[in-house]
Formats: structure tokens, sequence, C-alpha cells
């Protein structure tokens, strides 16, 4: 994706308020609950709640591009959500399309802004 129009796109987070070796648990307005994950320099947003047994997995680490459940260690892929190895390997948690703008982390949306960078799922 090469850009989104920012009217749709909730910002949540500082980029630089992202941690790089754990993830940032968020409770949004909506009731959702999300944790962001930086590796290098992109944030990528998932759902805070392991398959395995609903525990939040923004108490793990990040490990390898990986989200690292504290409980049972199951890992998932934070690109795709993809449960990689573990108890809860062939599930997945949900992810969520990523702009970043100026700094600024936003969530959601999906229409073209010039020069934004973006992580889609």
């Amino acid at each position: 994706m090469s850009g989104a129009d920012v009217g749709t796109w909730e910002p949540v987070a500082r980029v630089d308020d992202v941690p790089t070796d754990y993830p940032l648990a968020l409770a949004l307005v909506d009731g959702r609950r999300i944790c962001l994950v930086r590796v290098h320099d992109e944030v990528f947003a998932m759902e805070d709640r392991c398959p395995h047994r609903d525990f939040p997995l923004s108490g793990g680490d990040v490990v390898n591009g990986c989200l690292e459940c504290p409980f049972h260690g199951a890992r998932f892929d934070v690109r795709t959500g993809n449960c990689v190895s573990g108890p809860s390997e062939g599930d997945a948690v949900k992810v969520y399309p990523v702009l970043q703008v100026n700094g600024v982390v936003l969530l959601g949306g999906s229409y073209p802004v010039p020069g934004a960078r973006t992580h889609d799922p």
C-alpha cells in the first residue's frame, strides 16, 4: 500500500514510544485491545490476545520479527498474525493496518496519502 487517507485513520501512539524489544499495549475507545510491535523502523498492530488461552500478548517479547506469548511461548509473526511455533501453531491473531505519518502511528484506514509509510496486512 502506498499511502492512506488520514481522515480514516486513528492516531494511537508516537513511533518513538513503541519499544523494539517488547510490545506497547493499548486499549482503544471502541473496546479493542491491541498491541503495537516495532521491528527496526516498522510498527505493526495486532490483537492483544493469544488464541491458545486468551492471555494478553502484550506481556511478551519481540523475537526475530515475532511476538512471543509470555505464558506458553507461542510465537506470532507480527506481519501476518500467524502462529509460527508453540501451542497455537496453525492459529492466528488479528493484525491491523498501520500508517506512520510525521512520527505518529495511525491505525485503520484504506485510502492513499502521498508520502505516507504504511503497513497493511
